[in-house]
């Protein structure tokens, strides 16, 4: 897979292998990374948002808000992305714990089916 190629979608992506994953994001382009992110969040939300509190979850739209295909560009402001990253990181750990962090911001994290799918 090139950056080339067509972009890899969320339900193709992430019930992969850990070392698929990390493989296949370090192929595609900023735009499908942030892409990727950013549904695993938003998804993340809606599964688990009966049990957030109001805080967790502006924290969690926060971060919705910011991801970026900058922060994947090779041409990127490195110390830019890497400030704004731990600055959410940091609200995050506030509010959550390290683990469910990790599930919240990481490409590493446990594939989250779709609200949608788990109804049916």
């Amino acid at each position: 897979m090139s950056q080339k190629q067509l972009a890899i979608g969320y339900d193709q992506f992430m019930p992969r292998p850990l070392q698929e994953r990390i493989r296949i994001f370090n192929e595609i382009s900023a735009e499908n990374r942030a892409q990727l992110i950013k549904t695993h969040v938003e998804r993340w939300l809606a599964a688990n948002r009966p049990r957030l509190t109001h805080e967790q979850i502006v924290v969690v739209e926060e971060i919705i808000r910011s991801i970026s295909p900058k922060w994947y560009k090779i041409e990127r402001d490195f110390e830019k992305a890497a400030q704004e990253v731990e600055a959410l990181r940091k609200k995050a750990e506030a509010v959550f714990s390290r683990q469910e962090v990790m599930q919240i911001m990481s490409n590493r994290a446990d594939y989250v089916p779709a609200v949608e799918d788990k109804i049916n």
